[in-house]
C-alpha cells in the first residue's frame, strides 16, 4: 500500500468514513490514478461504505464558509474557492489526508493549452467548446475571485487562487464533484470518487436516506456527471452535472460467507451518503460506478478519458453549415424562404449557447442531403482517419494521453460520419427521416 493510500485511510478513519475490508482501493499512481477492486464476491444490495456528510468538502463544511457568503458566491463557482482554499492550508487543512490523494489538476481539455486545443481537437466537437469555456471561466475568476485577493479582508494568497489555480480546481470539480443535497450543494466525496467509470455496466449506487425520517426510504441523488444532456457542452454552473446518489446511516461492517453484512447505528450519524452495490462483482473483479450515458466528447470535456466504440457518440452539424450547402444548390432568396417557412412551423434544431444544430448519431441519420454534410464536417479534421488509425496502431498505450484521447474522439466522430454517408448513399436501403422537434 502506498504512504499516500496509508495515510488516506487513516484520514478516512478520523472522519468515520467506513469502507468494507471486501474493497481494496488500488493505487496506480498520479498517471493512471486509482481503482477499486473486490476481495470476494459482493452480491446485489450489500452497503460497502458509509460517508458522513461533514467528511464531504463543501461551500457548507469548508473553512472558507464565510468567506464564500461574504462574497455572494455559491454552486460550483463557491465551490472551487472552498477547494482552493483548503489547499491553500495544506496540513491545517481538516481534508489534508484526502486533498493529497488528489492531482493538482485533472487532464480535462479545459487545462490544456490553445496550442494543446487547436493541434488535438481540431475539428472536434469539444474544439469550441472547451475555447468558450476558457473564456468563461477567466470571467468567472477576473469579476468574482480577483477581487477576493485585491481588496478581501481575507488576506489570501495570491499564489494560490489565480487563475491557474482555479481552472485546476474548477477541472478537479468537473471530475469529481458530486450532488450531495439541498444544503450541501455540490461537493467533494471523499473515497466515492475513486470508482472508475464503465458505461451501462455499474455496480454500485450512491443513495441518501434519512436515518431519523422513519420511513427508512432510499433517495437516490441527481448524478451530476449525468450526460443525458450532452449535445453543445456549456460551461455554467448549472450543466456541469456530476454522476452520484447518496445515502444516510452509519454502522459497523463484516464479512459473512464473503459478503458484506451491515448493522446499522443511527445514533452518532443521522445523515451520511451510502454506497451500495446493484450489480453483483466476482472476487478480483473491478467495481465500476458510471458517469451516465454519454459520448467521447462528454467523456473528455469533462472527465479527460475516452472510450472506444462507445455507443452513445454523437456528432452535431451546425445550422450554419447547412445553410452554406443549400446556398450550393439553391438561390440565397430561396433558402431564406424555406427556413423562413420551417421556422413559421415552429420547427427548430438543437439549441446551444451560441447556435443552432442537428445530432447526429450512429444510429439515427437525417435526410439525403447528409452525404454532402458529411464530407463538409469530415473536412473539418484537416487529417484523414486512416492517418489516426496508423498513429494509435502503433501503440496506443505508449501514446501521451492528450494526443491518445484526442485521436480515440477524433475516430469516433469520424465513424458517425462514415456511417452517415453510408446511409446516405444510392445504395442504401433504409428510409431517410429527418429528426427535428417542435419548439
Amino acid at each position: 500500500m502506498s504512504r499516500r493510500l496509508r495515510a488516506f485511510r487513516r484520514w478516512m478513519r478520523s472522519q468515520g468514513i467506513e469502507c468494507s475490508n471486501a474493497l481494496e482501493i488500488i493505487d496506480g499512481g498520479y498517471e493512471q490514478g486509482f481503482s477499486v477492486k473486490a476481495l470476494c464476491g459482493l452480491a446485489e444490495g450489500d452497503l460497502v461504505a458509509t460517508i458522513p456528510k461533514s467528511a464531504c468538502l463543501t461551500i457548507q463544511t469548508s473553512a472558507a464558509r464565510d468567506i464564500i457568503e461574504d462574497a455572494g458566491l455559491a454552486g460550483l463557482l463557491g465551490l472551487a474557492v472552498a477547494l482552493m482554499y483548503e489547499k491553500s492550508l495544506g496540513e491545517a487543512s481538516a481534508w489534508a489526508g484526502y486533498l493529497q490523494l488528489l492531482p493538482d489538476r485533472e487532464c480535462v481539455p479545459l487545462v490544456w493549452t490553445l496550442d494543446e486545443l487547436d493541434s488535438l481537437l481540431y475539428g472536434t466537437e469539444l474544439h469550441k467548446a472547451v475555447k468558450e469555456d476558457k473564456n468563461l471561466f477567466y470571467e468567472d475568476w477576473k469579476e468574482c475571485i480577483l477581487p477576493l485577493i485585491a481588496n478581501g479582508p481575507f488576506k489570501l494568497n495570491p499564489n494560490c487562487f489565480g487563475v491557474e489555480q482555479y481552472f485546476a480546481a474548477r477541472s478537479l470539480i468537473s471530475s469529481r464533484s458530486f450532488e450531495i443535497d439541498d444544503y450541501h450543494g455540490s461537493g467533494m466525496v471523499p473515497l466515492a470518487d475513486l470508482f472508475n467509470h464503465k458505461t451501462g455496466d455499474e455496480n454500485i449506487h450512491f443513495t441518501s436516506v434519512s436515518s431519523h425520517s422513519g420511513s427508512g426510504s432510499d433517495n437516490d441523488l441527481e448524478d451530476n456527471r449525468d450526460g443525458s444532456c450532452i449535445n453543445k457542452l456549456s460551461t455554467e454552473d448549472h450543466h456541469f452535472r456530476e454522476n452520484t446518489s447518496s445515502s444516510s446511516l452509519s454502522g459497523k461492517y463484516s464479512l459473512n460467507d464473503n459478503h458484506v453484512g451491515y448493522s446499522p447505528n443511527y445514533e452518532d450519524d443521522p445523515t451520511a451518503l451510502e454506497i451500495i452495490i446493484v450489480k453483483a462483482v466476482e472476487a478480483g473483479a473491478e467495481v465500476f460506478n458510471t458517469y451516465g450515458s454519454m459520448g467521447n466528447a462528454a467523456l473528455l470535456h469533462r472527465y479527460g478519458f475516452t472510450e472506444p466504440d462507445n455507443p452513445f457518440d454523437i456528432v452535431n452539424i451546425e445550422l450554419d453549415t447547412v445553410l452554406e450547402w443549400t446556398k450550393s444548390l439553391y438561390s440565397s432568396r430561396y433558402v431564406r424562404a424555406r427556413l423562413s417557412l420551417w421556422r413559421r412551423l415552429r420547427f427548430s434544431g438543437c439549441v446551444g449557447l451560441t447556435s443552432e444544430y442537428f445530432e447526429i448519431s450512429s444510429d439515427d441519420m437525417v435526410r439525403e442531403a447528409l452525404k454532402s454534410l458529411a464530407d463538409i464536417r469530415e473536412s473539418f479534421y484537416g487529417e484523414s482517419i486512416e492517418d489516426d488509425i496508423e498513429v494509435l496502431k502503433r501503440g496506443c498505450l505508449m501514446l501521451e494521453r492528450k494526443l491518445y484521447h484526442s485521436l480515440t474522439l477524433r475516430m469516433s466522430e469520424t465513424r458517425i460520419i462514415q456511417k452517415l454517408r453510408a446511409y446516405a448513399s444510392p445504395a442504401s436501403r433504409r428510409t431517410k427521416r429527418t429528426y427535428t422537434r417542435k419548439r
